[in-house]
């Protein structure tokens, strides 16, 4: 993991939002497996309030090798401190356009959850 060379003020900020962030609903259905899930929007739309409130913000940027779709996902404070995560690599079922954004979709969701240790 890397981060910034102080988090003081990002770590009380963040514990403060673990204290007010609950539980996200499963909201979606997966229809191949039949299988409930929490959808990226519906986290998002959850999370998004309590991190500006706690002068937290996410950024994730996806890239890719040509086979492999790589994600990063960064922690920030207004204070310019962050926490960033490892890189999630996960290879797409198919190489075409549709597959490709499924699976970084799913590789934003499940850093995310991760992340901020979320409960869906």
């Amino acid at each position: 993991m890397n981060k910034s060379e102080s988090i003081t003020k990002l770590a009380p900020a963040l514990l403060k939002f673990n204290t007010e962030v609950s539980k996200i609903y499963k909201d979606a259905t997966n229809p191949f497996y039949k299988k409930n899930y929490a959808s990226l929007d519906n986290i998002i739309d959850n999370i998004r309030p309590l991190l500006n409130n706690n002068g937290l913000s996410i950024v994730q940027m996806p890239s890719g090798d040509g086979e492999f779709a790589i994600m990063k996902t960064i922690l920030l404070h207004e204070s310019g401190e962050f926490l960033e995560s490892e890189s999630l690599i996960m290879k797409p079922v198919k190489n075409d356009p549709q597959a490709i954004g499924s699976c970084i979709t799913y590789a934003r969701r499940y850093s995310l959850t991760s992340f901020l240790s979320l409960n869906t």
